[in-house]
Parts: structure tokens; sequence; C-alpha cells
């Protein structure tokens, strides 16, 4: 049988061989990528690097085809809208003007949750580009901001209704076949991100935190995902979640560290790697 290596991109988990080259695209990489039998890729990979490997070489991990279909938050809530996910009230905007107009007369704004509310940027993680709006003057303060981001080339925004009453979020990790969850929990402040001072609980309400992985695993069976980190909030007139986002790209002090997270990562990736498909 002839030899197909797995080529890995990833410099934490070693394949047969080792593609880098300073994120240079070339045909001697496509050939590689021909007879490869699988390709491994690390969480930052670009969307034209993942596209050529998936074009190349169906087997690739992570499966990152929705990732960058539905990119960032906006992404993020046309994927929700689209499969039906239940998630809180959440308006998108392209550009700062969607909100506010661009004539005069359309000075006011158009369509938005009501006082308080969530802006969100498309990008950032850990709580970056993340604001509570309680009121016009804060809303105006915000637009400003998002109007600089534009000049970075940095557009689209997503305007989610805020569920008042919540202290804490969980947040479930899926890596491979693993799933783990905690909640992320922060009685000061509006952000439970770890990064801006949240605390991880990981054993209050197993049975709620239960219920959050059930109901990110049915959404992972439907789109394929097997690398994210979910976001979910259970509101107190609800009996299941509500999703609030998902990140591909994650912080890891939740699950012990760094070596934690290679740790599960790479046993997940020997187990795919032996699956009849991939072999």
């Amino acid at each position: 049988m002839h030899y197909r290596p797995v080529i890995s991109f990833n410099p934490v988990i070693p394949g047969d061989e080792f593609c880098w080259e300073r994120g240079t695209i070339s045909q001697k990489l496509c050939d590689k990528l021909k007879g490869a039998r699988a390709v491994i890729l690390p969480q930052t990979v670009s969307r034209q690097l993942y596209y050529l490997c998936r074009a190349m070489c169906p087997m690739v991990f992570p499966n990152y085809d929705l990732r960058f279909k539905w990119e960032g938050k906006v992404g993020d809530t046309m994927l929700f809208w689209s499969l039906g996910v239940p998630h809180p009230q959440t308006f998108i905007y392209p550009r700062v003007e969607s909100i506010v107009g661009t004539h005069p007369s359309m000075g006011h704004c158009r369509l938005l949750p009501d006082f308080p509310f969530v802006i969100k940027g498309n990008t950032g993680g850990e709580g970056t580009r993340v604001w509570l709006v309680r009121n016009r003057a804060e809303l105006e303060n915000v637009l400003r901001g998002l109007e600089r981001l534009e000049w970075q080339g940095l557009s689209g925004y997503v305007a989610q209704e805020f569920l008042p009453g919540l202290e804490r979020d969980l947040r479930v990790v899926v890596i491979g076949d693993e799933i783990k969850s905690y909640w992320r929990c922060n009685a000061k402040g509006f952000y439970n991100n770890l990064a801006r001072g949240g605390e991880p609980d990981y054993v209050s309400d197993p049975l709620l935190q239960e219920k959050g992985r059930k109901a990110v695993r049915r959404l992972c069976d439907r789109t394929g995902i097997n690398l994210a980190a979910f976001d979910l909030v259970f509101p107190r007139d609800r009996e299941g979640p509500l999703f609030i986002e998902i990140n591909y790209t994650f912080g890891r002090h939740g699950l012990g560290g760094s070596d934690s997270f290679y740790e599960i990562l790479s046993r997940q990736i020997k187990k795919w790697l032996s699956h009849p498909q991939v072999r």
C-alpha cells in the first residue's frame, strides 16, 4: 500500500511530517497535501490555508467549516438563526451607519434592543470589544469607539438583549469526543470571562451543567464542530439554556492550563486518526 503521511501544522501535535514554511503556501505544499492521509491544524489557522487543506485532503482536524462560513459573533448569530438554536434576541449591523443612518433626518438609532443591552464587535475574545449599554449616552460613546474600529478595517457588530440576574455563564468546551464544562462566575461585575475577573466553578448545579453539555453535543452532532468553546446561560424563566456565542480560540485556564488542554487534544487526535475513515 502506498505510504500516505499525516501532515501536522501544529507544533505541539506531531504527525509523520511537520509543515510550517513560515505561513508560505506553495505548489510544493499543495503536492504534499494531495498525498496526505490526514492533516492536523492549529487553532490559529488562516482561512486560506484551511480551505486549501480541505480541498487537497478531506480528513482535516479540527473541522472549521462553519468557523469560516459563519465568522465571528455575526456568524454565530447567523448559525443560530439558520439552525433554530435558542439564543437571546440579537440584531446584526454590518457598519455603524447601519445603526445610526447617514442622512441627518436618519440620525436616530434604528432597530435596537431596549436598554440595557450588549453590543459586541464581530472579533475579539476574553471580553474584549464587548460593552454593556445602559443608556443613550453610553450608546453614543460605544458608537464612537466602533467608528474607530472601522477606521482600522474592523466592522460588523451585534446587539444582544441583556439578561438580568445572571452572575454566571456556562463554558462548555468540546475537544474531539470530550466535553468539559464549568461555570464562569463574577458577582462584582458584568464580565464573567476568567481573563477579566471571573472565577471558575466546576461543581455547582451539575444537572444544569449536564443539560448544557447535552445541548452542545446535539449542536456539534449537527454541525461537525469538534474543537470549540460554547458560552451558555440559563435564564430563570426558561427550562433550557440559551447559546451566547462560539469561541474557536479560547482561554485554557478553566481546563487546567495549556498542558491539560494539549493532553486532551493529543488524546483526541490519536483517537480521530484511528477512525476507519481517516486510516
